[in-house]
């Protein structure tokens, strides 16, 4: 139909329904611009296997609701850091902050161990004096994990005296095979083969020497066993240099001394593990098996800026619900109870009443709960007590008007702002007379649902709403159910109709969604994007200071060059460092040149002069 309206239309019977429009134009069939759907699978996806990992086979949990996010990075520490999320954990040594995605947060805290175990189930093996929590922050809330080392001492279990193994005395592998000791490049004009191949058996520079030299025509006016640029800016490449010196200095001085007495030492087992030494060795060494130090993971793994804003956006975190919470108001209405005061004065109901409670969820002491509280206190207005559900996806507390203290008029009024904020009510009436929904005047109870308690163990439902909110179930309005399946389709219906509600919200977002923006907001600011050498020592010391400016690496390129040299500098040397770098050395200094005899040591490389602020 087009430019007709629907009414006029001669024998076309028309349903009497507000929420059906007769009159459609032709453009509102067109396809949409706002999708119909504003769910995000990929998100939904992501959270729906983040709660099979950390929680399949851990819920419920039977011992107790107690919620993971009640342990944070202080607790348990030894000095303590304090109740709350503090500045301490900045300057904690044994706790580290990363990233292990781009979701997922991780706190590792090396603490003593705190059940130490009076013996294990196999022989041989010993539980490590110290323990490792991870804290795991993403999409899906906040979990945490103990961790401990089992290790075989054979000190502790076996009385064999132990003998340290003698070092050879001839290195059989070619250790002397290093940078200075290689012999000089051969003449560009010998072609290389295997009868003049040098022991290092690199025979690209040679072939490219030659070919260069041989033919000039393909080489452009430049050396092609020329190094290229280097990829890494200067200052890291200074960096390069500096260890690689300091390391072929170290390898020399070995060689050098590694058959005097002096060097000699009892080994410690507990200077190997680090753990009177390094107070985040065992930490470190879980971090390593995990995997996180691996080139893969490489780009997922990041460090965290440890600043006090970091804290405070994580206890913004760990105060948000991971989960969809609900309020529910349970209202039970007896005989001939027709106003208020006289409703909100019960103590108790009957007893198919208080079996629908004790169906409907786990009955829960406010006073020592840790979960979703729905604004009871304990020991308050609220009670002591309050029926609670939670699954992995929500958590729910109900306001039973029976449960909250009704002694006073102060107490009443308490109650009707508890019962009078929720968007849900759940009226149980065994009055004669249908339940005014004005009985109680709020300007909230968006979803009531009544029951009426009927013969032979049936109930009648009745549901109503306002007109902005949708249609939901399983119960509709004059259904007639069981006694035995009513609480959990009461329950079904309260969250469905919660969630009703809320989708009437313009800017209402599910738990989820608004966790995973926060975490991403999170993730972009406080990365610390470091090298992996960086990377590395922050793994091993939470705390290592911070390396200096760029312009400063010449003092330690200068300091690598003088470290064991002495012992192991020769004037007859062929090499030092590697061709490339030292025509980068922009910064530093020439050497002074020899006036008398040849030296003994590498010559002495004077320190850049100092800077001045302009």
């Amino acid at each position: 139909m087009k430019g007709t309206n629907g009414a006029d239309i001669e024998g076309l019977t028309l349903p009497v329904d507000e929420d059906f429009d007769p009159n459609i134009q032709l453009d509102n069939l067109g396809p949409k611009t706002v999708p119909a759907s504003s769910i995000d699978v990929k998100l939904w996806a992501q959270t729906i296997c983040s709660q099979l990992v950390l929680y399949l086979g851990h819920w419920p949990l039977w011992t107790g609701c107690q919620l993971s996010s009640t342990v944070c990075e202080q607790h348990d520490s030894i000095p303590s850091l304090g109740t709350e999320l503090g500045p301490p954990v900045l300057t904690a040594p044994h706790i580290q902050v990363m990233r292990l995605s781009d979701s997922t947060l991780a706190s590792f805290i090396e603490l003593p161990a705190l059940d130490l175990p009076q013996g294990g189930t196999t022989p041989g093996l010993v539980t490590s004096d110290r323990q490792v929590r991870v804290l795991l922050r993403d999409i899906t809330g906040k979990s945490c994990w103990d961790a401990s080392a089992l290790y075989y001492d054979p000190s502790v279990t076996s009385a064999e005296v132990i003998e340290p193994l003698p070092l050879p005395k001839v290195v059989e592998t070619p250790r002397d095979n290093t940078l200075s000791s290689l012999p000089p490049p051969l003449p560009p004009d010998l072609l290389p083969d295997y009868r003049n191949s040098p022991p290092d058996k690199h025979q690209l520079d040679h072939v490219l020497a030659y070919i260069g030299h041989t033919s000039p025509e393909v080489t452009c006016g430049r050396r092609l066993d020329e190094a290229g640029p280097s990829p890494l800016p200067p200052g890291l490449e200074d960096e390069l240099v500096c260890a690689l010196v300091a390391h072929r200095n170290a390898e020399r001085h070995y060689l050098q001394n590694r058959d005097s007495e002096e060097d000699v030492e009892s080994v410690d087992i507990s200077s190997i593990s680090g753990s009177s030494e390094n107070v985040f060795a065992a930490s470190s060494q879980l971090v390593s098996q995990l995997g996180t130090l691996a080139p893969a993971r490489r780009a997922h793994a990041h460090l965290l800026k440890r600043t006090d804003r970091l804290l405070r956006e994580l206890r913004n975190l760990d105060a948000q619900r991971c989960r969809e919470t609900h309020k529910v108001a349970v209202i039970y209405v007896g005989k001939g109870q027709e106003t208020r005061n006289e409703i909100l004065s019960n103590r108790c109901g009957s007893a198919a009443y208080e079996a629908f409670l004790a169906a409907l969820a786990w009955e829960v002491e406010l006073e020592s709960h840790v979960g979703f509280a729905g604004g009871l206190r304990g020991g308050g207005g609220g009670g002591t007590s309050a029926p609670y559900l939670a699954t992995l996806t929500l958590e729910a507390l109900f306001h039973v008007a029976t449960r909250m203290p009704a002694d006073t008029p102060d107490a009443i009024l308490n109650k009707t702002r508890h019962l009078g904020n929720d968007e849900v009510h759940v009226v149980w009436s065994e009055h004669w007379r249908p339940y005014k929904r004005d009985t109680l005047p709020t300007q909230f109870c968006d979803v009531l649902i009544v029951l009426y308690p009927l013969p032979g163990g049936l109930l009648r439902c009745t549901v109503s709403r306002k007109p902005d909110v949708a249609v939901f179930g399983p119960l509709w309005e004059e259904c007639i159910v069981r006694v035995s399946c009513c609480a959990a389709l009461v329950r079904g219906a309260a969250f469905a109709g919660g969630r009703s509600v809320r989708a009437t919200m313009p800017l209402y977002q599910h738990a989820c969604s608004e966790r995973a923006r926060d975490l991403d907001a999170l993730v972009a600011t406080h990365t610390h994007a470091t090298p992996f050498e960086h990377f590395v020592t922050r793994i091993r010391a939470p705390l290592h200071t911070h390396q200096q400016e760029t312009d400063q690496s010449s003092g330690r390129l200068a300091n690598a060059l003088l470290d064991h040299g002495a012992s192991g500098w020769s004037s007859s040397e062929p090499h030092t460092v590697s061709p490339r770098p030292v025509k980068r050395l922009g910064p530093f200094k020439r050497p002074l040149q020899p006036t008398s005899a040849p030296h003994t040591a590498p010559p002495t490389v004077p320190a850049p002069a100092p800077r001045r602020n302009r």
